[in-house]
């Protein structure tokens, strides 16, 4: 049997206390630890929005605070957001469509960022001031600001410069009279005169950018297609299919059909989006092949004419436990450095210097032609039945299509009952 004196026991119980102590002080400060450590959940509504840096350097700046990435497609994010929200699993930001915004406020599923937004102002005066009044305007609803839109951009009118040049066609178009005039031109059996989307796989913004460039209202956010804008919008749509001017396919089109068109050599006009800019040029040489301006008025509607922006603001949920935080991480994206790498690959930024940084530039040659026109870019007005809106428009579009001899006059009639009715 093992004999242990009174100096062995009281050594071996001052051990004990010992890594009893070491256990309860290395508690104490676990404890602190994690309640120091805050972890940000973000839902981007695609992954070429995410940092190139994954938010490294944020995490090395702001060793307390751990930002959380996941991809909700745009399209669903709304839906995800209220789902969420209701389980108190909501995320602290997500990115949605801009006209997202007015169904998720209404619902009580955002936070009232506008607090943060003048304490950025305050402590970060410069970053504040580098960002354009968009900003706001994405992520504002009944003067309530939601968070802050970073990215934005509009659908440009482009078309083939070196076949207009060919034709002797002036250009770009004067009006959309003239976009038809140079699509019957140029139309040949192996291309097409104007690439568009017919089918129901996206919302009607691409027909929404041009039934603005046309002078298109909106009254409460409905849009009213029972205008002089509407009506020769239904007709310039029948005119496409009427004079052979679009694909014979064109109703079943989807964004990627119509890019691929004129991207790949098969289409003379398009409307195309900012972000496709990039790859284009990788296929077609800027101002030699191909060129791009702002949508053209409709003859007799000049001064109604305005070019229309969709925006992808970050939003802040109502739910979220740490503002402190998410403000810390918006600074962080709206960074120049950060934004702009973003801004060369994909969408255009609100962040005013980085569209005029000579980098930039270098890499997007055609963006000088466009800085003045993207100071003027009106947002897509929003409505909380938005979903429906769309679904009536989608209807009105392919009824165009698909019947190029009706009335016009009595189809845009025709929906905007329908659409009162959401008003």
């Amino acid at each position: 049997m093992v004999r242990c004196d009174r100096a062995g026991r009281r050594v071996a119980a001052t051990g004990v206390r010992a890594t009893l102590w070491a256990l309860a002080i290395g508690l104490l400060f676990g404890s602190v630890h994690a309640q120091q450590s805050v972890e940000i959940t973000m839902w981007f509504g695609r992954q070429n929005f995410i940092p190139a840096d994954a938010f490294e350097t944020f995490h090395r700046e702001n060793p307390g605070i751990r930002v959380k990435t996941d991809v909700i497609p745009l399209e669903q994010a709304v839906a995800d957001v209220l789902r969420t929200a209701r389980a108190g699993q909501a995320p602290d930001i997500v990115q949605v469509p801009a006209d997202g915004v007015p169904p998720l406020a209404l619902q009580g599923a955002l936070y009232d960022f506008g607090p943060l937004l003048a304490k950025w102002q305050a402590e970060e005066p410069a970053s504040y001031a580098n960002l354009a009044q968009a900003a706001f305007d994405f992520a504002t609803y009944q003067g309530t600001a939601h968070g802050v839109a970073l990215h934005y951009g509009p659908y440009w009118f482009t078309y083939r410069i070196d076949w207009f040049e060919e034709a002797g066609i002036p250009h770009p178009p004067a009006t959309w009279d003239d976009v038809l005039a140079a699509g019957r031109a140029l139309r040949k059996a192996d291309r097409i005169g104007f690439s568009v989307i017919g089918s129901r796989a996206h919302d009607p913004v691409w027909f929404l950018a041009t039934y603005m460039a046309m002078g298109g209202q909106w009254v409460d956010g409905v849009p009213q297609l029972d205008s002089d804008a509407g009506r020769y919008l239904l007709g310039f749509y029948q005119a496409l299919v009427r004079d052979d001017i679009a694909h014979p396919e064109t109703l079943a089109w989807t964004s990627g059909e119509m890019r691929a068109a004129f991207i790949g050599g098969g289409a003379a006009q398009a409307m195309i989006g900012d972000n496709i800019y990039p790859t284009l040029n990788q296929s077609l040489a800027y101002g030699t092949q191909w060129a791009g301006s702002p949508p053209p008025p409709r003859p007799g509607g000049e001064a109604d004419n305005r070019v229309m922006a969709l925006g992808w603001p970050y939003l802040v949920t109502a739910g979220t436990q740490h503002p402190e935080a998410v403000l810390k991480v918006l600074q962080y994206l709206a960074r120049p450095e950060i934004v702009a790498e973003v801004a060369l690959r994909y969408q255009p930024t609100t962040v005013l210097p980085v569209m005029t940084d000579p980098g930039y530039v270098e890499a997007k040659p055609w963006a000088p032609d466009f800085a003045a026109p993207f100071a003027e870019l009106v947002p897509l007005p929003s409505h909380p039945r938005q979903p429906q809106i769309y679904q009536i428009l989608l209807d009105a579009m392919q009824d165009a299509l698909q019947n190029p001899n009706a009335d016009a006059a009595a189809m845009a009639a025709r929906y905007q009952a329908q659409l009162d009715e959401l008003r």
